[in-house]
C-alpha cells in the first residue's frame, strides 16, 4: 500500500507558505505549514510529515534549532533548509547539526524545488521499505527457508536500490557545497564561478593522473571550497581593482586559514580541510608560499593540483585591470614556474589535457558530474 505523502513548510512570513502552497497545489501530496518552530513540533507529534522544509530566521527558534530537534525526535524524517540567507556558519551548522539532505536558497527555481521535494519522499519511502523488508526477514527467518531466500533477493534488489539513491545524496551534498562556493564568488562579479571553475579543471587534471573516483571528489570538493575563507577578508581588499598594498595582501593571504578553520567542525570535510589550507605553498618552499611554507611532497597532492588549476582558471578569464590571457600565455607561465611554484607532475598533466582538448578545455559553462567518474 503506497502511504500518503506530506511536507511541513515552516516560515514566518505568510507569502511564502501561501507561494509554496500554490506550487505545489497538483501534486499528489499534502502540504502543511507552520509560522514558528514549536508550532512545527506540535504538528509532527499528531501528522506523520515525512518531508520537513524550514526557513532559517524566525521568531522563538531558529531553523537549524529545529532541524536538530527534528533530527533527534524523529530521525527518519527528510529534512531541507530554504532561506534566503548565505552566512557559512548557518549552511555549516544545518549541515552538521540537522544533517540536512538539501540546502536551497530563495528565490528558488518552481521546477527544482518540484522535483527535490519528490526525490526527498522517494528517499523516505525507501527507507520505510528497506525497514519493512528487513523486518519480514527476521520474522520469517525461522520458520521459511524458501522464503528466506526470496526475500535475501529482495532485500539484494532494494539495496542496489539504496546505493543508487545513496549516489544522488552524494550529489545533493555537491550541490549544496556548491552553493557555499558560489556565495563566496558572488561578492565579486569577475570572480563568479571561479571557485566551480577550478573544481572542474582540478578534477579533470586528477583524472588525468590516473587517480581513482574517491580521490578525483576530493579534489573537486576542494577546489570548490579553496576560497571559502574569503568570506573573511574584508570587501574593500576583494574588491579592489588596483594592486594591493602590503598590508591588503597580507588580509589576502589569511583566507587559507580562514576556510580551513570554517571546514574544520564539519566531520565529512575532515580530508578536504588540509587541502584548502595549504593551496598557496609553492612547491619549492620558497617564502613566496604561505602559510606555512612547506616543500615538495610536505604539500598535500590535492592543494598541488588545485594551484595549477588556480592559476589557469584566474589567468584565463578577464579582471578589472586586464583581459582573460590566451593558453600560449598560460603554458608559458606554468613551464616557466614548473618546479618552482607548482608540482612538475601537476603541470605535465595539466599541458596533455591542454594538448588534446585546446580551448574546450577552459569552457565557462563546465559542471563536475560525479557519475562521470564511477568505475566500471
Amino acid at each position: 500500500m503506497t502511504r500518503e505523502h506530506t511536507v511541513l513548510f515552516v516560515d514566518d512570513e505568510v507569502n511564502i507558505l501561501k507561494a509554496l502552497q500554490r506550487l505545489l497545489r497538483n501534486e499528489n501530496m499534502n502540504v502543511v505549514c507552520a509560522s514558528r518552530g514549536s508550532e512545527a513540533l506540535e504538528i509532527m507529534e499528531k501528522i506523520p510529515a515525512q518531508v520537513v522544509v524550514t526557513d532559517q530566521r524566525m521568531p522563538e527558534m531558529t531553523g537549524v534549532d529545529l532541524l536538530s530537534q527534528v533530527r533527534e525526535r524523529h530521525p527518519d524524517v527528510v529534512r531541507m533548509m530554504l532561506t534566503g540567507y548565505t552566512e557559512m556558519n548557518i549552511a555549516v551548522e544545518a549541515i552538521n547539526r540537522g544533517e540536512i539532505y538539501r540546502l536551497i536558497t530563495k528565490p528558488w527555481n518552481d521546477d527544482e524545488l518540484r522535483a527535490t521535494i519528490r526525490q526527498a519522499f522517494e528517499q523516505s519511502d525507501l527507507k520505510d521499505e528497506i525497514k519493512r523488508l528487513n523486518q519480514i526477514t527476521r520474522e520469517q527467518n525461522f520458520k521459511l527457508q524458501d522464503m528466506n531466500r526470496n526475500l535475501e533477493a529482495k532485500v539484494r534488489e532494494r539495496t542496489k536500490q539504496l546505493a543508487a539513491k545513496h549516489q544522488e545524496l552524494q550529489t545533493a551534498y555537491v550541490q549544496t557545497v556548491g552553493a557555499l562556493a558560489e556565495a563566496v564568488d558572488a561578492k565579486d562579479s569577475y570572480t563568479r564561478g571561479h571557485s566551480e571553475r577550478v573544481g572542474v579543471y582540478a578534477s579533470k587534471i586528477a583524472r588525468e593522473m590516473c587517480f581513482p573516483k574517491e580521490f578525483i571528489e576530493r579534489v573537486y570538493i576542494a577546489g570548490l571550497l579553496h576560497d571559502v575563507g574569503k568570506i573573511g577578508v574584508p570587501d574593500r581588499v576583494i574588491l579592489k581593482p588596483d594592486k594591493l598594498n602590503k598590508e591588503e595582501y597580507d588580509l589576502i593571504k589569511q583566507h587559507p586559514e580562514i576556510g580551513a578553520k570554517i571546514l574544520e567542525p564539519v566531520s565529512f570535510l575532515s580530508d578536504v580541510v588540509p587541502c584548502v589550507r595549504h593551496h598557496h605553498e609553492w612547491f619549492d618552499g620558497c617564502d613566496r608560499g604561505y602559510p606555512a611554507r612547506l616543500v615538495g611532497d610536505q604539500i598535500p597532492l590535492p592543494s598541488r593540483i588545485i594551484l595549477v588549476a588556480d592559476t589557469v582558471e584566474a589567468m584565463t578569464s578577464d579582471r578589472p585591470y586586464r583581459k582573460a590571457l590566451d593558453l600560449d600565455a598560460v603554458n608559458s607561465e606554468l613551464t616557466k614556474y614548473a618546479g618552482s611554484q607548482f608540482d612538475p607532475t601537476c603541470v605535465e598533466a595539466f599541458l596533455r589535457l591542454l594538448g588534446r582538448e585546446g580551448e574546450s578545455f577552459i569552457k565557462k559553462d563546465q559542471k563536475f558530474d560525479i557519475y562521470e567518474f564511477i568505475e566500471g
